[in-house]
């Protein structure tokens, strides 16, 4: 059965050409303004080796979003971030630096939040791809990271329908954090009376008559819309809305959780 650890082993399966790449923005930004972060809560997203005992992380951040970090000397016996840099890890960090890749100091376990189970990893990692993927380096969210931190707390407690809605919630907020969904904002109740689809990343009325592929009904809109998901039958019908949407922004290289995850029927 895979652990934690193994499925976060597997992620790091990026290419060197990606350190490379990071490092000469990091060359070409050298006068940028030095950064200097103290106590501050973070998750580690995703991580990939850089020399013979480090490695390169991109952590999530409430006060300086998404940030990528060098952590020097990570993987040498007795040091301080050994058994730290690990996905869904609650951590308190400290980093600074210029240019796009910042230098971790110093990282301590946070605590509160319980192991997530095998069996619930693919949800995780789901919800931390879509971070990685739908948001940009430095631009920070307050509201993004506590949903973060929601969906992370209830994927380690829920299963089966409590798993989906909990998924389709992280959805919503991701895409509002982004400042998706606007025109759903200012509509608040959509009449009943009215139909729905997608198009162009957005849920917007239907203006022709007749049947409509994708066509979603106002009830769908109105959970959609105000981000309830406490009714199983809207959670179901919610999900390929939400999944169109996310492939829209996502571009055409897509999920690369999608291949390994088509077993998992919530996501």
């Amino acid at each position: 059965m895979t652990t934690q650890r193994e499925a976060f082993e597997s992620s790091r399966a990026i290419q060197p050409s990606q350190a490379e790449r990071l490092f000469a923005a990091r060359a070409a930004q050298a006068k940028s303004p030095s950064l200097r972060a103290r106590n501050e809560p973070a998750y580690v997203l995703a991580a990939w080796p850089w020399k013979e005992t480090s490695l390169i992380a991109e952590i999530l951040t409430p006060h300086y979003g998404r940030v990528s970090v060098t952590v020097r000397g990570a993987k040498r016996p007795g040091t301080k971030f050994r058994g730290l840099i690990n996905a869904f890890v609650p951590l308190v960090v400290n980093f600074s630096g210029v240019g796009e890749v910042k230098n971790l100091t110093d990282a301590k376990w946070l605590g509160g939040l319980a192991p997530i189970a095998p069996q619930s990893l693919a949800s995780a990692f789901y919800v931390t791809e879509l971070v990685l993927k739908l948001t940009a380096r430095e631009d920070p969210s307050q509201d993004l990271f506590a949903a973060y931190a929601q969906v992370l707390t209830e994927i380690s407690h829920v299963q089966g329908v409590g798993l989906e809605a909990a998924l389709r919630r992280f959805e919503v907020k991701l895409l509002r954090a982004l400042g998706w969904g606007q025109f759903l904002v200012d509509e608040k109740t959509p009449a009943d009376t009215r139909s729905w689809v997608v198009k162009d990343g957005e849920i917007q009325p239907i203006e022709t008559t007749g049947p409509v592929q994708g066509e979603i009904s106002a009830a769908v809109v109105r959970a959609i819309a105000a981000c309830d998901f406490d009714n199983a039958d809207i959670v179901r019908a919610a999900r390929p809305v939400l999944r169109s949407i996310i492939s829209y922004y996502v571009g055409d290289k897509g999920l690369q959780t999608r291949s390994t995850m088509a077993r998992w029927a919530i996501i």
